[in-house]
């Protein structure tokens, strides 16, 4: 099983709205019932992940040249 980490910082949190399509928030609140894990903690645990994949993949910078096209 894939260990998470979410790095506590003295930063404080910034909210933004986030709008899921019906069937995404079906699911969170699915997923939040079953593990007992609250939905922002959900939603900052896979936010993190595609962060750091984006990082990992370099594909920020790929996405910069397509855009710049």
């Amino acid at each position: 099983m894939t260990q998470h980490h979410i790095e506590v910082t003295e930063t404080a949190y910034r909210q933004f709205p986030l709008r899921l399509p019906a069937y995404m928030a079906d699911e969170l609140d699915s997923i939040a019932k079953r593990t007992r894990i609250n939905k922002t903690t959900i939603s900052r645990i896979a936010i993190e992940k595609i962060i750091r994949e984006i990082k990992i993949a370099r594909a920020d910078r790929l996405l910069d040249e397509v855009l710049s096209v």
